[in-house]
């Protein structure tokens, strides 16, 4: 059954549990303070990773990789941290993405959920209290502005403005959140600014809508196979 005709409740704990895990991962990873220049050091930088026991594939739009040592995989889900991979790599020669930020994706664990049939409803939900303190880093609605929402292609994006306490050092307050479906799970982008390094709206969106491409394409085809990192 779809979530969107259950108890609300269902997608509340969804999203809250999704925001947690953004939190925990960012919190526990590397520090994000030092913008670009802040990722743990990399033989390598990979460009994906397989989680959530081998069932998605998680890539980032070009000039962005995968820091592992800001990754958590619990088998049923998943937080991946990405950024420059020449900062990743330490290796000013390697890629960098035209808009600079932080990304991120978490993984729900299997939950028959349906992000793409209902983006009215999600409208809604996220205009609510109830939705912008899912959104919430402290939990506290009041302080969470939906600034914009759009719908893409089987994907919900919220542009919001979150003035909490309690964020990883070196990110704004402005970030732009996706949510789609992939193999019977729910995953959660997220595009954060870095302090002093503002992005225009438009290429908030079209860097988090390439983010989300990116992964859908990737996991279109039906492999187990581990990817190359």
């Amino acid at each position: 059954m779809s979530i969107w005709t259950c108890d609300p409740d269902r997608l509340r704990y969804l999203i809250v549990g999704a925001t947690l895990l953004i939190l925990a991962g960012c919190m526990n990873g590397p520090d994000v303070g030092k913008g670009v220049g802040g990722f743990g050091l990399h033989a390598r930088a990979p460009e994906k990773i397989l989680v959530a026991n081998h069932s998605v594939i998680i890539a980032g739009p070009p000039g962005y990789c995968v820091d592992r040592s800001g990754t958590r995989d619990t088998g049923a889900g998943a937080f991946v941290l990405l950024g420059s991979c020449a900062s990743i790599a330490n290796n000013p020669g390697a890629a960098t993405p035209h808009v600079p930020g932080l990304l991120t994706a978490s993984i729900s664990g299997e939950s028959g959920a349906a992000v793409g049939s209902a983006p009215n409803r999600l409208r809604v939900f996220f205009s609510s209290p109830v939705g912008r303190a899912a959104l919430a880093r402290n939990g506290d609605a009041a302080l969470v502005k939906i600034l914009d929402t759009r719908y893409r292609d089987g994907a919900f994006f919220i542009h919001a403005r979150d003035t909490g306490a309690g964020g990883p050092k070196g990110l704004a307050t402005d970030y732009w959140r996706g949510l789609f479906d992939v193999r019977g799970r729910i995953v959660t982008v997220t595009l954060n600014e870095f302090k002093g390094k503002p992005m225009s709206d438009a290429a908030g969106l079209a860097t988090l809508n390439a983010f989300a491409a990116r992964i859908r394409l990737e996991n279109l085809a039906q492999t187990s196979a581990t990817p190359k990192t």
